[in-house]
């Protein structure tokens, strides 16, 4: 396999999801982070970051020994988002411009970072082996999935906790809000599969928007997509059922990909909803949600964002393999 479609894996041991309700009108209460992390010492903390907080205890409930096994030293953090901080930027920039800078609030300015919400996360669980946060358009949360792997791949931790949170984006326009938070544990590839846990395959690809004007870069671009899908999929039993969902933004790039998904697998692509998301955690809570289902199966969810960045995953369940289930 050549390097421009490498597909990283690894193993999912624990999934945690802590979403706002679909359908939930708007102002109405759906998280009390009081109930889901404790009474003090989160009051002041963004959103974004208590609902990653909350999904990353859940995504260690069933190992009651969460991640002390592997040691502090050996296990890292990788976070995707798009708009965690966006409602605390706008915060800070009215406060500013209305009462100063000596009007801003000591206990929630340091999140000005966006890197902060994912450290956090570090200090919670006392993890020194990485922190990374990225922030690529509609697909951080995969690229948070595909580099906690790489990372294990590598030998630079035996645990990760990698997903994606997001807060309401003030600047999202017509796009879907996104709130809540997916994280998953992820241990190297090859390593005992638990019940409720899965294998994951990840790739990352760009497609230049202005390389599509032209019939040969359609055609360059349909082909990536089509072998990116073929490399995720080898030796994969269930590749001739799996089904497809895409999460795309409605741009050119995310036309052709849906154009390029729908040939290589039809009658089994959907798209969860007709408008385009505000940030990066709808194709991560696919995959958590495909996990958690009541009879799980395998799952490929596709995300195509308007800049060119694309986002491939596949779950295959625990009882798709025989490996030996601890």
């Amino acid at each position: 396999m050549t390097a421009w479609n490498a597909v990283a894996e690894s193993v999912v041991a624990g999934v945690g999801l802590v979403a706002r309700p679909a359908g939930l009108p708007d102002g109405e209460v759906w998280f009390d982070y009081k109930a889901r992390l404790g009474p003090r010492g989160y009051k002041y903390l963004p959103e974004s970051c208590q609902y990653l907080l909350a999904a990353a205890r859940e995504a260690q409930a069933g190992h009651p020994a969460g991640l002390a096994p592997y040691g502090e030293e050996r296990c890292g953090v990788v976070v995707g988002t798009n708009s965690a901080v966006a409602a605390l930027h706008a915060e800070i920039e009215q406060t500013v411009r209305s009462e100063g800078i000596g009007a801003l609030s000591p206990m929630t300015t340091p999140f000005f970072s966006v890197n902060l919400v994912a450290a956090k996360l570090s200090t919670e669980y006392r993890l020194k082996g990485f922190n990374l946060t990225v922030t690529s358009p509609r697909v951080a949360g995969v690229e948070a999935l595909h580099l906690a792997a790489h990372e294990l791949a590598g030998g630079r931790g035996d645990a990760v906790l990698a997903g994606a949170t997001e807060a309401a984006d003030p600047h999202a326009g017509r796009a879907v809000p996104e709130s809540g938070a997916a994280v998953f544990v992820l241990r190297p590839a090859g390593t005992a599969v638990p019940p409720g846990g899965a294998v994951l395959r990840t790739a990352l690809r760009f497609l230049p928007p202005a390389a599509l004007s032209a019939a040969a870069g359609r055609g360059r671009a349909e082909w990536i997509v089509r072998e990116t899908l073929d490399a995720l999929c080898a030796e994969r039993p269930e590749r001739p059922t799996v089904p497809v969902r895409l999460v795309t933004d409605g741009s050119p790039v995310a036309e052709l990909v849906t154009a390029a998904v729908r040939a290589w697998a039809p009658d089994r692509v959907s798209v969860p909803v007709a408008a385009p998301h505000a940030g990066a955690l709808a194709p991560v809570q696919l995959l958590a949600e495909g996990l958690r289902a009541a009879d799980p199966g395998p799952r490929l969810v596709v995300t195509a964002a308007g800049p060119g960045n694309l986002a491939f995953a596949l779950t295959s369940p625990a009882a798709a393999h025989d490996t030996p289930q601890t």
